[in-house]
């Protein structure tokens, strides 16, 4: 779970894949932060004052934990999904629903872990586009992982998708290019068929917060493989046997 600092970071000139979520810059269009640290921001040669936007996936303590602080010192507005406002506000995870053993495992240790509340300065709604923040890209709603879960679909055919699955077993030191159910899903039903509307509206490479990044090829053979009803898939979630053979555009 100590991804949870790391994002895509992109430029006009190159994209450089690493994990988390999307943080614009008003300075370098369209630009995804490394970290949310100061040391973070430096090595890209970014202050917190050039931030535009941070956008948050969804609302859990290791996607969302450090937002308050980023927040205060980057004096830019916060955007994430109305559907989780009730996390936000709380400042707590609630109740994990965990997905197969392991899930249920982890639910026990990451549960109603706290982090400071933080208001949505700008809602992340279904469709909004991010250009006025320096991102061509389009906010989809995905629920499932939690009720107001997004995926930012980039103009690009790649996209941002939070935790709405996962890549690799065994906390992604397993196969992370290879397409996994997350540990935890308030909805699984509801998760698989985000999977389906992200699939739909993407062509290139998944960004997911834990592994990754996954191929959309992979995904969507993984995806065939469980059905509408993920309930009939022959191996339960959290089986590595869910795992896809993967390998068609990630070593």
């Amino acid at each position: 779970m100590n991804d949870s600092d790391t994002m895509l970071t992109a430029t006009r000139k190159s994209a450089m894949p690493s994990r988390f979520q999307p943080t614009a810059s008003r300075r370098t269009p369209p630009m995804f932060l490394a970290t949310a640290h100061a040391t973070g921001l430096a090595v890209l040669g970014i202050d917190f004052g050039d931030l535009a936007l941070i956008l948050r996936t969804h609302v859990h303590s290791d996607h969302f934990g450090n937002t308050a602080g980023v927040a205060q010192r980057a004096r830019c507005p916060v955007s994430y999904h109305l559907a989780d406002q009730s996390l936000a506000d709380r400042g707590d995870n609630g109740p994990l629903q965990g997905i197969g053993l392991r899930g249920r495992l982890l639910a026990r240790l990451f549960g109603h872990l706290s982090f400071d509340p933080v208001a949505a300065d700008v809602t992340a709604a279904d469709g909004m586009r991010l250009d006025d923040f320096g991102v061509a890209g389009t906010v989809l709603h995905t629920p499932g992982h939690t009720a107001g879960s997004i995926a930012l679909i980039l103009d690009s055919g790649d996209a941002i998708v939070g935790d709405t699955l996962m890549g690799g077993y065994a906390g992604r030191a397993v196969f992370p290019t290879r397409p996994n159910f997350h540990s935890f899903a308030d909805d699984l039903p509801a998760a698989m068929e985000s999977l389906d509307k992200v699939l739909a509206a993407t062509r290139g490479t998944l960004f997911v917060g834990h592994g990754g990044p996954l191929c959309h090829e992979d995904v969507a053979r993984w995806r065939a493989t469980h059905g509408a009803d993920v309930r009939s898939s022959p191996h339960p979630p959290g089986d590595p046997a869910n795992l896809s053979s993967g390998g068609s555009c990630w070593s």
